[in-house]
C-alpha cells in the first residue's frame, strides 16, 4: 500500500480571501472529521451527545463577539 502524497497546492493570497466562504469549508471540513471519528468510536449515543456538548460548550466560551478565537 502506498503512502499518501501531496497532489496540489493552493496558496491564497489576502487579496484573494473570501473569509465566509472559506469558514463555511472549514466548518464542514472539521464537522465531517468529528462525524466519522464518532462513527468509528464505538462509543454509544449518550456518549457521543455528551461528546458534542463539551465540544459546545467549549466553542461558546472561546467565542468573543460572534468569533471563535
Amino acid at each position: 500500500m502506498r503512502k499518501n502524497r501531496i497532489q496540489s497546492v493552493i496558496v491564497h493570497t489576502a487579496d484573494q480571501l473570501n473569509l465566509h466562504s472559506r469558514a463555511d469549508q472549514m466548518s464542514q471540513f472539521h464537522l465531517d472529521i468529528i462525524e466519522r471519528r464518532l462513527g468509528q468510536s464505538g462509543l454509544s449515543t449518550k456518549q457521543k451527545i455528551e461528546i458534542i456538548d463539551k465540544i459546545i460548550v467549549d466553542l461558546q466560551l472561546r467565542e468573543v463577539n460572534g468569533i471563535i478565537q
